[in-house]
């Protein structure tokens, strides 16, 4: 029996992006198409039509996804519409649902990233499909529904979005899995209940109220509710029974929007730790600069020297750190561009581990390089000055943290698919509590070993952010005082 494939319309107008959502979910089993703007996207639509699920990007020329969204909504009320973008917040998150998406995939994201998405909304989707089913060849009270409701259970039960639907007489008659976990006191409860028995939920019951009144009009509002720590945005509508003014009752529809609110908190944090790492190397730059001026220093040259050193480190560090800064904005909104080319990945390994040479003199440190397997064989798709910069920020943190005298190997070797390189040393290591958040925007370890060691906490974030880009993964082995390995695994290039 053949299944027919669930198609899919991806409208962005980066070419990198539209190609990658189109071979992974080709590779999905998906049939796909794709358009590179708006007007192109909604022309497409109509003369295909019957799409399971549209990505649509919120920043195009002439026409923005937003509008785009509104349009596609007048032609097919059952498409599962995904924003794909760098800007997303909550505000355009809830304005985007307000126009029919179903949600929004930030960039940049990995084909994992997207699939999940796209398998809960086709979920999603089915169940609009099968409700409206059940609705043509059954009577129209929900009540009456409730009691047949075994085969839209069967679908509905795997959803990740809690749904509670209630019946004129304010009755609850139906809830999913999701529902059961999301609401207080609604587990166990036998059904059909009364909608007063959720007596500490006032807000929510207060709001299917509203919605499920005689006068209410068809249509959709939203609401943020907490439920404990954790919040949603509840989307409730009427349900409408066919030739008769009045509502049969109401469906909400529970989504987690916890992460989009941490979000919000986290640009504000992330706005008070520039301005705090800023300050500290600018402070110390401008005090022996003052010293130097005033005479304080006195008339020691050697003295001087040093303070203008030290100064001089300070206005590298604070200048590594505006370099970093500019090109993770430049990821997170999408301003980023990489030019991928078949690269010998060992060249570019050599290159920074050369880099670091002298560094790695000063402090006496024995820094070697190896590169194992046949030549040829250690050819990935990448950007060059992205790869530079990923292997020099390892290795240089090798360096730094890593005693004098100390050892720091770098190895270039073949796994299976993947190139694989390790930067090893033998420094101060990284408490298990740490590993986790090496890679977070501004964390450094702090301790009697890293004190004095200057650093922005940005690097390895930008290192990640690359890696990922190509399709890699990077990975940290480490302990207390017992060195630190960090594995970079890119995809090896086939012609």
């Amino acid at each position: 029996m053949n299944v027919e494939k669930p198609r899919i319309l991806v409208v962005d107008d980066e070419s990198g992006i539209r190609e990658g959502c189109r071979i992974n979910l080709e590779m999905e089993g998906y049939d796909v198409d794709v358009a590179e703007d708006g007007f192109a996207g909604l022309k497409t639509f109509k003369e295909r039509g019957n799409y399971a699920v549209a990505l649509i990007d919120l920043k195009m020329p002439g026409m923005d996804g937003l509008e785009l969204i509104e349009k596609i909504r007048e032609l097919d009320q059952d498409v599962v519409m995904f924003v794909i973008t760098a800007y997303a917040t909550l505000d355009t998150a809830v304005e985007a649902t307000k126009k029919g998406a179903y949600g929004y995939i930030a960039k940049p994201f990995s084909p994992d990233e997207i699939f999940l998405p796209i398998k809960r909304g086709i979920e999603s989707r089915n169940l609009a499909l099968e409700t409206k089913r059940l609705r043509q060849e059954r009577e129209n009270r929900l009540l009456e529904v409730a009691f047949e409701r075994s085969k839209s259970n069967t679908i509905i039960r795997c959803m990740t979005d809690g749904v509670l639907v209630i019946n004129r007489d304010k009755q609850i008659v139906l809830r999913n899995e999701a529902a059961r976990r999301i609401i207080p006191g609604c587990e166990n409860l036998p059904l059909p209940a009364s909608l007063s028995a959720l007596a500490d939920l006032h807000e929510i019951i207060d709001f299917l109220n509203e919605t499920a009144t005689a006068d209410f009009k068809p249509g959709i509002i939203s609401r943020e509710v907490a439920i404990g720590e954790t919040i949603f945005m509840v989307n409730v509508s009427p349900v409408m029974e066919q030739g008769v003014a009045s509502s049969a009752g109401a469906v909400a529809v529970f989504r987690d929007i916890t992460e989009l609110k941490k979000l919000e908190t986290a640009k504000s944090m992330f706005v008070s730790m520039v301005a705090h790492e800023v300050k500290r190397p600018l402070g110390v730059i401008e005090g022996y600069l003052n010293l130097i001026l005033s005479g304080r220093a006195g008339e020691d040259g050697q003295k001087q020297k040093e303070m203008l050193e030290r100064s001089l480190i300070r206005a590298r560090t604070l200048r590594q750190m505006v370099s970093e800064l500019m090109n993770l904005t430049a990821m997170e909104t999408g301003n980023f561009a990489i030019k991928r080319n078949p690269l010998n990945i060992s060249t570019v390994v050599k290159e920074a581990t050369d880099s670091c040479l002298d560094k790695a003199k000063e402090k006496e440190i024995d820094l070697s390089l190896s590169v194992e397997g046949p030549g040829g064989q250690d050819v990935v798709l990448a950007d060059k000055s992205a790869m530079f910069s990923v292997f020099a920020n390892l290795i240089d943190n090798a360096i730094k943290y890593t005693p004098e005298r100390g050892h720091v190997e770098v190895r270039v070797e073949n796994a299976g698919n993947y190139v694989k390189v390790t930067v090893r040393d033998d420094g101060i290591g990284i408490d298990a509590g740490e590993k986790d958040k090496i890679f977070d925007e501004f964390f450094r370890a702090r301790n009697k070993y890293t004190a004095r060691i200057p650093g922005t906490g940005l690097g390895l974030t930008v290192a990640k952010r690359f890696v990922g880009l190509h399709q890699g993964k990077i990975t940290v082995e480490s302990a207390p005082a017992q060195g630190s390995v960090f594995t970079v695994f890119l995809p090896m290039w086939e012609e």
